[in-house]
């Protein structure tokens, strides 16, 4: 059975699907993945990590959260969900339309020694 995660701004009332997640030992979410083991991890995916910088950025100050669909309740599965696939949602790309955090900082600094490479979808 899969389990699911959501990031929520509970004062905006928008969720940020964040696929499923995958627990190792014993803790509840090791991290969450959307797509098959064969798809690129989270980090790897430069547009999806634009949506969470963004999100972050936004949502400041706002009472935010991750929480496990069991925990979500019925007002939150009304929030409008960025990168979702129904009418009532918005898709990353025009969440990130127009966002200046796009071209802030210049060029892109060299990897940490060790680091895995940016990889876009």
């Amino acid at each position: 059975m899969s389990i699911y995660g959501y990031l929520n701004c509970h004062d905006c009332c928008q969720t940020l699907w964040l696929g499923k997640a995958l627990n190792h030992g014993h803790s509840p979410s090791a991290c969450f993945h959307i797509g098959t083991e064969n798809d690129l991890p989270h980090w790897a995916r430069t547009q999806l990590n634009q949506v969470l910088w963004k999100f972050l950025a936004e949502h400041t100050g706002h009472g935010i959260d991750v929480r496990l669909e069991h925990e979500m309740t019925d007002e939150m599965w009304g929030y409008r969900e960025i990168g979702g696939d129904t009418d009532e949602g918005i898709s990353f790309e025009a969440y990130l339309a127009g966002w200046p955090g796009l071209a802030a900082g210049g060029s892109l600094p060299e990897a940490e020694p060790g680091a895995a490479p940016d990889t876009a979808i």
